[in-house]
């Protein structure tokens, strides 16, 4: 049981909830220190994150029409930047309502716990050239099918995988009980928790909508097939709630597509290339989240056009997010920082309350996989890139 990541994570904020203000500020700093060193140590592997994974995802469409790698790539930034708009107007709408003139100044709490150790410059390479080189080497190889470079981007991609859940992941509650600690310290955590509650339930009211309502639309409002279709993913979306890797829980999700399409081959290519760059609680939540930490903090809400800039970045930032626990976040937090203006300081709590459901976010990640294949193979059918699957000929899904 204790095994169980998430157990672990909600133990970690707990025991520093209680035991935050009786530590002494010297004992604090040791494990604040441990959190920033594991922080940098993924900033310093954030470029080689970024670059395989973009590189990988594009190269896994291997012997397939140039025409078909591009359709799917933009139909998952179609989806993406949805979204993320979606979650802007939701932001802009509900947070003012919600929060009713509250305002945390996280500036003025004070900052008692630094790190004993920093390590300089360990972020080498800005995310925005890493996703550029990823997508050009993708691009390039995958059209010039070159098997050499794309056994050395899957490596790499193995690597840097392998990497992270030997070395980041296991440590990953060490991660978060230094944040924490920090904040209870300086009294952050309270703060939070006591002006978080109602923007969370909005949160997850309105991924729930979202995704239902992708699933009503694949099926054309039929309550006798997108019913049923929500039976079959449902497995998967447990699966990811307890595994919190969409990665991990692709076996389950992929059998519940099967079963949803009747396509097995076209489950088989969309279900594992789309795993890591089609994250759609990832896309709703994260920028609620980051534009809930900025409505509370008293600082203005981006208006519509800076928005779609960071819109663009953001989506970019998706193909190259490990389905890994934290990974949806953690490549994410220079793009909230650089283009919605947040603070370091901002982006932590970003993190930390993002980490603290990611469990949630898997769920809809997976869900949201699944309700893509159906629209994206109807699409892909009109166009004749693929053939029609019996799905077509309205047969109804059949529950697990």
């Amino acid at each position: 049981l204790f095994k169980s990541l998430p157990l672990q994570l909600m133990i970690c904020v707990i025991v520093a909830f209680l035991i935050g203000s009786s530590l002494d500020i010297s004992t604090v700093e040791i494990f604040y220190t441990l959190s920033c060193l594991l922080k940098d140590y993924l900033m310093a592997i954030l470029p080689f994150v970024i670059t395989s994974y973009i590189a990988a995802a594009i190269l896994s469409l291997e012997q397939r029409a140039p025409l078909l790698i591009l359709t799917i790539i933009a139909l998952v930034c179609v989806s993406n930047i949805l979204a993320a708009q979606a979650a802007y107007y939701v932001g802009v709408i509900g947070l003012p309502f919600l929060t009713s003139g509250k305002m945390v100044d996280f500036s003025q709490v004070q900052e008692l716990i630094h790190p004993l150790i920093s390590i300089p410059n360990v972020q080498w390479l800005s995310p925005s050239w890493s996703m550029l080189i990823g997508m050009a080497y993708g691009l390039i190889f995958g059209i010039k099918e070159n098997a050499a470079a794309r056994d050395l981007a899957l490596k790499a991609r193995d690597v840097v995988t392998f990497l992270l859940k030997k070395t980041f992941i296991p440590l990953l509650p060490v991660y978060v009980f230094g944040f924490v600690l920090k904040m209870q310290k300086e009294g952050t955590l309270t703060i939070l928790f006591e002006n978080c509650g109602q923007i969370i339930l909005l949160m997850c009211g309105f991924i729930t909508a979202y995704i239902v309502a992708f699933y009503i639309i694949a099926y054309q409002g039929n309550p006798r097939k997108f019913i049923p279709a929500l039976k079959n993913i449902f497995p998967a979306v447990l699966t990811g709630f307890t595994t919190m890797s969409s990665a991990a829980t692709m076996p389950v999700t992929l059998i519940a597509t099967e079963k949803n399409l009747k396509d097995r081959q076209f489950a088989q290519l969309i279900i594992p290339t789309t795993v890591n760059i089609h994250m759609l609680g990832d896309t709703l939540g994260i920028p609620l989240l980051a534009l809930s930490v900025l409505q509370l903090s008293g600082l203005p809400l981006p208006d519509a056009s800076s928005y779609l800039i960071f819109t663009g970045y953001f989506c970019m930032t998706k193909f190259s997010a490990a389905g890994i626990p934290g990974g949806g976040v953690l490549v994410c937090l220079p793009i909230l920082q650089d283009y919605l203006g947040l603070t370091p300081e901002m982006g932590t709590l970003v993190a930390t309350l993002y980490i603290l459901q990611d469990s949630i976010f898997t769920s809809a990640n997976v869900a949201g996989n699944g309700v893509f294949a159906i629209i994206s193979h109807r699409f892909l059918t009109l166009l004749r890139l693929v053939k029609p699957s019996h799905q077509m000929q309205d047969q109804r899904p059949q529950p697990l």
